[in-house]
């Protein structure tokens, strides 16, 4: 997910604060691009979710394994 941000004002703000005009734009290009690696919370709740089903689904047929192996060793006694 994308961060929004108002390049003009940051680089108004950066220069008011005395920032070469060319220093302001490349902070300013530099963080709009830096933020397209970044994890909103709802990413990680996603992911996390999907994981914990993926989990369900094995732990389901490990359990299912371990009765068939029980009644195949109950019948064979």
């Amino acid at each position: 997910m994308a961060i929004t941000i108002d390049t003009h004002a940051a680089i108004q703000d950066l220069e008011a604060a005395g920032a070469d005009p060319k220093l302001a734009e490349a902070i300013v290009k530099t963080v709009s691009h830096a933020d397209t690696g970044l994890v909103t919370k709802a990413d990680l709740k996603v992911e996390l979710h999907a994981t914990i089903a993926s989990l369900e689904r094995r732990l389901i047929g490990y359990l299912v394994a371990a009765v068939v192996i029980v009644l195949a060793a109950i019948k064979y006694l």
